[in-house]
Order: C-alpha cells, then structure tokens, then sequence
C-alpha cells in the first residue's frame, strides 16, 4: 500500500470517519456561491473547513451545477437575482431530482443513500440583506419594495405622480388667471371669475412611490 495513503488514513480517528460519511451524505450547511452557470445552476463552496484530528485542514468542499429552489406556488412566485459571492442553504434531499418541477407525485426512489450529493440544493435563505438591489419589507401591514425599476403587468406605459402633476396643473391655473387679451382699446383686465382646480381626492393613499 502506498505509505502516504497508509499515513493519512492513520490520522482519521472513528470520529473523523463518522463526520466524513455524514457531512458527505446528510447535507445540511451554509455556503457561498462562486459561480452561477448558463443552465441557471450555480456552484457552491461550502462553509465547513474539513479538518483532521492532527490539525490538517483539507481543501475547501466545492459542489457544482445545483439547482436554485426559491419561494414559488401557483399564487406567488420569486425569482432571485442570485450573484457570486451570495451566502446560501445547502439542503439534502432524500433522492435524485435533477429539477424540482419535474416533480409530480409521489416515486419510486432511486438512491438508496439518504441526503445524497446528487441530491442537493440551494436555497438563498440568510438573514436580511440591507444592501440587495431589490427588497422587500414588511411591517404592521404595510409593505415596502426597494428597486432600481418596477414593472407591474408590463412595461410599456408609465405613471403620472401626483405631486409633479398638481405642481404643473397649478402653475397653469396661475397663468390662465392672469392672462390678458389685447383688444383696440389696449389690453384687456384679467378674468374676473378665477379658475380652480382640486385634484387631491386623486392622490393615492395606500400606494406610494418616490420615483
């Protein structure tokens, strides 16, 4: 036998051994991604260092092509913009699913291993991000979207705000008050009757923006 292999098995104590078997085969740990794929699968490195009893560190674990799972169900569905450096939930699965959405029904199983690596998924659950291009907040009822773009049921028309219109509206009643005609006999007296106009029973009150 080689004597280096003989060297390093004989550093493995039974403890190193169990962990072995279990952080292979029932995953359940953090990681980071270190690269997304054009299938939409990403790779992750895990967490957890290995390290055996004398002190050695091994290399650090990297599991490719995973699947992406995200909060989805026939109301409601998110998809996340997953980048390189995202911190992520390494879950195991009792069999094979290359795709969840080939997921119909209760199957035969096919790997007799429980939590098998083939098995595993990405979940991009941690806590809070502050600094997301997008969030979502939500509190006492109310919900608060944070985004460069917002596009509801399309894209090709826009909002007025309410704010900038009544500003604009305003400043025309101004003027029309004030307005003058010439006449023969030289310019004519400003209307005597005003124009006003209140629009603020438009202003919404539940929905609010700042752009």
């Amino acid at each position: 036998m080689n004597n280096n292999i003989l060297s390093l098995a004989q550093t493995f104590s039974d403890r190193d051994l169990i962990e072995s078997v279990v952080n292979s085969y029932f995953i359940l740990d953090y990681g980071v991604i270190s690269a997304g794929n054009g299938d939409k699968t990403v790779n992750v490195t895990h967490a957890k260092i290995q390290e055996l009893s004398d002190g050695t560190k091994l290399p650090a674990l990297e599991t490719k092509n995973l699947e992406v799972l995200t909060l989805s169900c026939a109301g409601f569905s998110v998809l996340p913009d997953i980048k390189q450096g995202d911190k992520v939930l390494l879950l195991g699965l009792k069999d094979y699913v290359p795709k969840v959405e080939e997921v119909s029904g209760a199957s035969n199983q096919t790997a007799y291993m429980h939590y098998k690596r083939d098995g595993m998924k990405v979940l991009p659950l941690c806590v809070f991000n502050a600094d997301a291009k997008i969030k979502i907040e939500c509190a006492d009822g109310n919900m608060k979207v944070t985004a460069k773009k917002i596009e509801l049921n399309g894209n090709d028309k826009q909002f007025v705000t309410w704010a900038e219109l009544n500003s604009a509206l305003q400043g025309f009643i101004t003027d029309f008050n004030s307005h003058i005609h010439p006449t023969p006999n030289g310019p004519s007296s400003a209307p005597t009757v005003l124009l006003t106009l209140d629009i603020s029973s438009s202003k919404t009150s539940t929905i609010v923006t700042g752009g």
